[in-house]
């Protein structure tokens, strides 16, 4: 006779952290920001992007939960920023990162897209990887331009 296996389920939320909560939840973020603006060139560094969550020029989305091994932590983090352009409000995500993004990608456009809504915002426009377009492309978004970056030294 086979026995069961105890299998737990896979739960990652995607949390809004507002503003007054920075401070209590920056220690769970602020490695992970501190190393995708690494990554981004270094165009800020992360008590600079600290300051401006708690301003609220920025918002700040955690994924948090359990993978299968029943153990909570956080498997990422999300920042937005609201442009209001001369005609239209948009939300521009301006850094995501984290682990097992296959856990939470669909869970943070559906929360993106609704935040978006209750903003008033006309659409959600980012700069992302070329990785990103196989998570985003099958949900309504178009490719509309590439970035071109050179370094001037």
């Amino acid at each position: 006779m086979q026995t069961k296996q105890n299998i737990k389920e896979e739960q990652v939320a995607v949390i809004p952290i507002y503003p007054h909560e920075i401070d209590k939840y920056w220690g769970l973020v602020e490695f992970l920001i501190a190393e995708a603006l690494k990554y981004s060139g270094g165009f800020a560094n992360a008590n600079h992007i600290k300051d401006e969550l708690k301003k609220d020029a920025m918002q700040l989305f955690i994924m948090f939960g359990q993978d299968n091994d029943g153990e909570s932590k956080v498997f990422g983090c999300c920042t937005t920023r609201i442009f209001q352009n001369p005609n239209y409000k948009e939300l521009q995500p301006t850094m995501c990162t984290g682990k097992k993004i296959h856990l939470w990608v669909e869970q943070l456009r559906h929360t993106l897209e609704k935040f978006a809504k209750d903003n008033d915002c006309k659409r959600i426009c980012l700069i992302g990887r070329p990785g990103w377009k196989k998570f985003i492309i099958n949900h309504g978004w178009k490719v509309k331009h590439y970035e071109y970056q050179k370094e001037i030294k």
